[in-house]
């Protein structure tokens, strides 16, 4: 009976993967390759019924000047929000990334000057932005992604060590994957992994991320499960990660201008259409998207240095019709470098992280009405 109902699946699942084929071969957009670009993109066939219950109104980022980022920072590469409505900053203390830090074969070429000595992991009031306190000196060699979970289990990802590594909200290690220092494309090794994403069911989503451009699912043990590669999706450097209320996740892919969206759990294989087929949010002024979170089922996304006519700026978007509904920026200056970008789980605030200028900027989210922003009237009793 079980290999029966196994076969069955199996059945089902390589019927699946010829509708993506049949279907998606003849999808093509003018403004890109085609041999890069929508190749399992999912035909415009989602209801809005599907996703109503992540439908809701966008709240609008304005820069909140009495925030000030803390100072002293190395380059800012990734941001995150505790569940308490506190600040995290991942940074690279006194390392940089160029063009001789990794070699050929994606090897770290500077192990001989040891982990960075400053700690790189820093929780940051959320109202005036001093340092509460910090940790992981010693440990990291070039930070890149950061994310905190409902439970406020910090994870972090290493670009040099090729390492995903799961703290403690107060920084005691509890989980390693990969392999120190070793680059590998099969299911135990990452190559410059970029980012991690923890669905509620405590599956653990990562962007695998520089080298390999693939997704790899894990189970809430670290055990892998499956990876998702360019037999599924063709992506170009899997940047960051983001869950929408219905456990979709949102990929920015970076050197393909786009944001992709799918199930990676599959768990839609006997809705008609299946909610796990790809489909990717365009638009002429995205260029490269480094960042992007989400709120109530909107995406705010960030780009960064692309071509001379794409401004580099902030993107609120309707992923149910893929639209683009406002662009934003800091009123005071505009974006240099942003890199990472991180949401408020209560939807008070936005932060975007820039490498370069090495700092973070924070927005207040608010609600629009009649063209004027109007605060949200929502109150916490932590005050944040």
């Amino acid at each position: 009976m079980m290999a029966s109902r196994g076969n069955q699946f199996l059945r089902v699942l390589l019927i699946c993967v010829a509708i993506f084929r049949s279907v998606t071969s003849n999808i093509n957009d003018g403004s890109f390759d085609g041999s890069n670009f929508n190749k399992f993109d999912a035909p415009d066939q989602f209801s809005h019924d599907q996703f109503s219950e992540s439908y809701n109104t966008p709240l609008h980022p304005i820069e909140n000047r009495f925030w000030r980022s803390p100072e002293n920072l190395g380059e800012v590469s990734g941001v995150a929000v505790e569940p308490t409505g506190n600040l995290v900053i991942f940074h690279r203390g006194d390392r940089t990334w160029n063009y001789d830090t990794f070699d050929e074969n994606a090897e770290y070429q500077e192990k001989y000057k040891g982990p960075i000595r400053e700690n790189t992991v820093l929780k940051v009031d959320s109202k005036i932005g001093n340092i509460i306190c910090g940790w992981g000196n010693q440990t990291f060699y070039l930070p890149h992604g950061i994310h905190v979970d409902p439970f406020g289990n910090i994870w972090l990802t290493d670009i040099a060590l090729h390492q995903v590594f799961k703290y403690s909200a107060s920084g005691i290690p509890q989980m390693i994957l990969g392999q120190r220092f070793e680059p590998g494309n099969d299911i135990n090794h990452f190559c410059q992994p970029t980012s991690v994403a923890v669905l509620s069911s405590g599956d653990i989503v990562i962007a695998d991320g520089y080298c390999n451009n693939r997704i790899i699912l894990f189970d809430k043990r670290g055990n892998p499960k499956y990876a998702i590669g360019e037999n599924w999706i063709t992506l170009r450097v899997p940047h960051a990660l983001t869950i929408l209320p219905n456990e979709q996740v949102c990929i920015a892919d970076r050197e393909d201008l786009r944001i992709v969206c799918l199930d990676v759990t599959f768990s839609g294989l006997k809705q008609n259409p299946p909610s796990y087929l790809p489909y990717s949010i365009h638009h002429p002024q995205f260029g490269r998207i480094f960042g992007i979170a989400s709120y109530h089922g909107f995406i705010y996304a960030v780009n960064g240095m692309t071509f001379k006519n794409i401004q580099i700026r902030g993107f609120t978007i309707d992923h149910i019709n893929r639209n683009v509904i406002e662009f934003w920026n800091p009123e005071s200056s505009a974006f240099t470098m942003p890199h990472a970008i991180a949401v408020c789980p209560y939807g008070r605030a936005l932060y975007v992280s820039e490498i370069g200028p090495n700092k973070v900027w924070k927005f207040d989210l608010v609600i629009k009405s009649n063209n004027t922003d109007v605060k949200q009237l929502v109150l916490h009793k932590d005050g944040k």
